[in-house]
């Protein structure tokens, strides 16, 4: 016999199994996509990356009052975008002791390092500990900067009535340059909004470094190092001597620390005693030339296991970097 429609038993029968396994095939779509996201975001760590913003002064710059979880580490950047912890921008208390540290993804840490283990979070507790007074270390920076873009933020902003000023930089340093074109929500590296959901970033943003024709990774072009160019050169070094200008006419000490890449460390063991990375070689003598209180060089004590790559400090490095500047700031 056959239904209304003329269909058989047999094919009644046939039909009912077909929605069963669509009904199957549907159910394990959705198992599979909720569990790629829940271990996007959960293993992984994706979903809520710290966004950027574009900036008339520095170029770019992360987004204020944001707070973040990613990779497992909390990513806080206070009113003043600065990865530091909340505090009113002119000092409360006349005990109080600031300083203000100034840098790039050295600095800052990036993602790959929780809010506590980040060099001016160490810093901070430090002088707290050892000076016995109300302590504020700020931490103004971002991945790719230099003195191009410090400068504008000193000059706009101000150094909130710190006591000590500390400016670290790199041999990229020596000769950076503004960025070309815009870079927040331009580079991958440097997001203006949140993605849809954590699959979808670990897709689009992270994907393509395995798989190359998926699209760009971030190519960071617009604020690479220019080449060993005098006109860069001389640009850097000057707004270099305007920071550190600016901390002296307000009465504050000024630092700026030398920081090593790993191959530069390596290079330096077949070098003679007391060499230094040539464009490091120009940063100082442009810090020497301003003025500033003293220049600390982070190769002392620096070892192959404080970097996770070639130029960003881990865990011990940002500890490192922390002890060298607490050296010469508490006394």
């Amino acid at each position: 016999m056959t239904d209304p429609t003329g269909n058989s038993p047999i094919d009644q029968a046939r039909k009912s199994k077909w929605r069963i396994r669509l009904l199957i095939l549907l159910a394990a779509v959705v198992v599979l996509l909720a569990g790629t996201e829940l271990f996007s975001r959960y293993y992984l760590g994706l979903g809520d990356p710290p966004l950027s913003m574009a900036d008339p002064d520095t170029g770019y710059i992360s987004r204020p009052n944001q707070t973040c979880f990613r990779f497992g580490n909390t990513i806080h950047y206070n009113a003043y975008c600065m990865r530091s912890p909340d505090f009113p921008a002119h000092k409360s208390d006349p005990q109080e002791f600031r300083v203000m540290v100034l840098g790039n993804s050295i600095i800052n840490g990036g993602a790959q390092t929780d809010q506590s283990q980040v060099c001016t979070s160490i810093l901070q507790r430090a002088l707290g500990d050892k000076l016995h007074r109300p302590v504020i270390v700020g931490n103004i920076s971002a991945g790719g900067w230099g003195p191009l873009n410090e400068w504008p933020y000193v000059k706009t902003r101000g150094l909130f009535d710190a006591d000590v000023v500390v400016i670290v930089l790199n041999s990229n340093n020596a000769a950076s340059r503004f960025p070309a074109g815009p870079v927040a929500g331009v580079d991958p590296s440097f997001p203006d909004h949140k993605p849809c959901c954590a699959t979808w970033e670990a897709v689009t943003r992270y994907l393509p470094r395995y798989l190359p024709f998926l699209g760009p990774v971030g190519s960071n072009e617009g604020y690479h190092p220019a080449a060993d160019d005098a006109l860069a050169t001389a640009q850097s070094s000057d707004a270099l001597g305007n920071m550190i200008a600016t901390a002296r006419a307000h009465g504050a000490k000024a630092y700026v620390v030398l920081h090593w890449t790993l191959t530069e460390l390596r290079q330096a063991a077949g070098e003679k005693s007391g060499w230094l990375p040539p464009r490091l070689q120009t940063i100082r003598a442009a810090s020497q030339g301003a003025g500033a209180t003293g220049i600390i060089s982070d190769d002392a004590g620096a070892a192959p296991t404080d970097y996770r790559d070639d130029i960003h400090p881990n865990a011990n490095g940002q500890r490192h970097l922390a002890a060298l500047m607490l050296e010469q700031i508490a006394p």
